[in-house]
């Protein structure tokens, strides 16, 4: 939702409540017995405007509130992406690095699924591992086919699959079926809307924005009353607006009162 929405959802609600309003202030005509109808009125008009004008208002305001904390923010955020090895990694990364606002492109690791294989034959991967690539720097290996591995800052993770991939159907016959790399780019604030965009426009699929605004967004959501509860304020809000124009003279009435005291 723009912002001119926004602003028309909030006059419309505005102009409803003057409604509301007018309503209570014919009581004179319709009698002041039927304030119970003002009322009614009220709660009505103000729950549907509620859940009809406000609600939508409401359901931006996480959005409004990053888009606030992004263009403010000097800290950088994070977006994490899967890479399929399909991809010429290196190529990515220099394309993304040349993005506005891209501080840093770089792989954090790499998810390898290949055939199912043995305790025993797990033991044997991580004991080797290490000598068959030694840019390797961590993995986790589990026996239904998962293999997660780190490997050193700067160096191509696809080598590494390359390598261990080679070894795995050499030695034990163990097909690789498919393997990710998860790519980690450091954008400013205000671009990462684009770089996202950018990702997704290639079919690359973006698995977290995380980072200071991020982080704020979050806090607020946390913070944030549930739907209903601003839909039912709304008909209080209603019912107080009736009842303000049903009692419009004596109120008008109560402030002069207190302003001839004050000034004598």
């Amino acid at each position: 939702m723009d912002v001119l929405s926004v602003i028309v959802m909030l006059a419309l609600f505005l102009l409803l409540l003057a409604f509301i309003f007018s309503a209570g202030l014919m009581t004179p005509v319709i009698g002041s017995k039927n304030i119970i109808f003002v009322i009614f009125i009220g709660f009505i008009a103000g729950t549907i405007g509620g859940a009809f004008l406000i609600s939508p208002v409401y359901d931006e305001i996480p959005e409004i509130a990053r888009s606030i904390y992004l263009s403010t923010s000097g800290a950088t955020e994070t977006v994490t992406a899967d890479v399929s090895t399909d991809t010429d990694i290196e190529r990515l990364k220099e394309d993304l690095a040349s993005q506005e606002g891209v501080v840093d492109v770089h792989s954090e690791g790499i998810v390898i699924k290949t055939d199912k294989f043995t305790e025993e034959r797990k033991r044997i991967i991580e004991d080797k591992i290490a000598v068959i690539d030694s840019n390797i720097t961590s993995w986790n290996v589990y026996t239904n086919g998962t293999i997660i591995l780190q490997v050193k800052r700067g160096y191509n993770p696809v080598n590494a699959l390359e390598n261990l991939a080679k070894w795995l159907m050499y030695t034990g016959g163990i097909n690789t079926r498919y393997s990710t790399v998860k790519l980690v780019v450091e954008v400013k604030p205000a671009n990462v809307d684009a770089v996202v965009s950018y990702l997704e426009a290639r079919d690359i699929v973006v698995t977290g924005v995380r980072g200071p605004s991020e982080d704020k967004v979050a806090e607020l959501r946390r913070f944030l009353p549930a739907k209903s509860n601003i839909v039912l304020f709304c008909g209080v809000l209603g019912v107080i607006t009736g009842l303000a124009g049903v009692f419009i003279d004596s109120i008008m009435g109560s402030f002069r009162k207190i302003y001839r005291k004050y000034r004598g």
